[in-house]
């Protein structure tokens, strides 16, 4: 083998993203990437966009830098989510709309991503429109093991998705 150690590392490193991203080919994660990407293909954005949360070693080190979504969608610049302190299966999620903001985008939902200490869960949809600025949302049975959440919002025309933001809960 005439690989260096540097370059071993490095396939390593790609192999491991490559199947960090295959786990989600059957899910709706492919169709927005394929979106966001317009005329290149969604797997390829979708890997360089979560590159930087592994190591060299090919170790998902940085969950924080994972990227579940990707778009034209504005994501609200003032968003802020949290466990409710007196219930902590539930998630209070608020954010400001900018006043400029076209009314179409109004009926804009609000989606999830939930990660546990072993997985992620497949996009979630909230049923809380942007419009409403805040929601309460309903984690699911084994809440307690949720360590954090990204929050987008998917086009009330379906056809278009906004980047997430990671929350640690």
């Amino acid at each position: 083998n005439s690989w260096s150690e540097k370059q071993e590392l490095h396939r390593q490193r790609f192999k491991a993203i490559r199947e960090y991203c295959r786990k989600y080919r059957l899910t709706l994660i492919p169709q927005i990437w394929n979106l966001a990407a317009e005329n290149r293909h969604g797997t390829n954005l979708f890997l360089k966009a979560n590159a930087p949360a592994f190591a060299l070693d090919g170790q998902l080190t940085a969950v924080d830098k994972l990227h579940f979504s990707a778009g034209r969608l504005p994501l609200p610049q003032q968003i802020e989510a949290k466990r409710l302190e007196n219930e902590p299966s539930k998630l209070e999620v608020r954010w400001i709309n900018d006043e400029n903001l076209p009314v179409v985008y109004a009926h804009d939902e609000l989606m999830m991503v939930a990660g546990y200490p072993d997985h992620f869960s497949e996009p979630i949809a909230t049923g809380v429109e942007r419009k409403s600025g805040e929601a309460v949302i309903n984690l699911h049975a084994d809440a307690q093991n949720i360590t954090g959440v990204w929050l987008f919002f998917k086009a009330y025309k379906k056809n278009g998705y906004s980047s997430d933001q990671y929350f640690g809960i």
